[in-house]
């Protein structure tokens, strides 16, 4: 029996941590490395973002050769999106996490659009809530029960409404 997931393109993002004792200056060569493999799958890049020293929020400890543990309070971090056959993907993910300076790496599906709002995202939740929104004629009533804040049962009633009819 043939696999039919493997000529399937889905998008794809990886998230990866690299050990902050590499040097800046070699950073951008252990960015390429990675990069490389996903290219040389055959993908087609999408998008990505630079890598970036961070704190992390706990303390990473990974074992070394000689059964002594390396612990890291910070990392760079960085990402790529990328588009790529889905049965390839398992070989991309099994090739960076062998990556020495790869600390940890996350493989996530995701859609080909920049969804991050960034910093952005408050001052644009405040400006839609700020503004007012004056409802068609004919429609205040249904404004004012969309503006009344739900309780947890009348969602529930809700979604099991919606579900039964689906």
């Amino acid at each position: 029996m043939e696999d039919t997931n493997t000529d399937r393109l889905s998008v794809y993002e990886i998230g990866y941590l690299i050990v902050s004792t590499v040097p800046e200056e070699k950073l951008p060569e252990e960015v390429e490395a990675i990069k490389k493999i996903i290219i040389d799958s055959g993908a087609s890049m999408v998008s990505e973002g630079n890598a970036e020293l961070k704190h992390l929020a706990y303390t990473i400890r990974r074992k070394t050769v000689a059964g002594l543990y390396d612990k890291y309070d910070q990392a760079y971090f960085g990402w790529v999106k990328f588009e790529l056959d889905s049965g390839k993907i398992e070989g991309v993910k099994k090739a960076i996490e062998i990556i020495p300076s790869v600390l940890r790496m996350l493989l996530i599906t995701t859609v080909r659009e920049n969804t991050y709002l960034g910093k952005s995202a408050p001052a644009l939740n405040q400006i839609i809530s700020e503004e007012s929104v004056t409802p068609a004629p004919g429609v205040g009533a249904l404004a004012e029960v969309a503006a009344a804040p739900a309780s947890v049962e009348e969602m529930d009633k809700s979604i099991d409404k919606m579900v039964k009819e689906a």
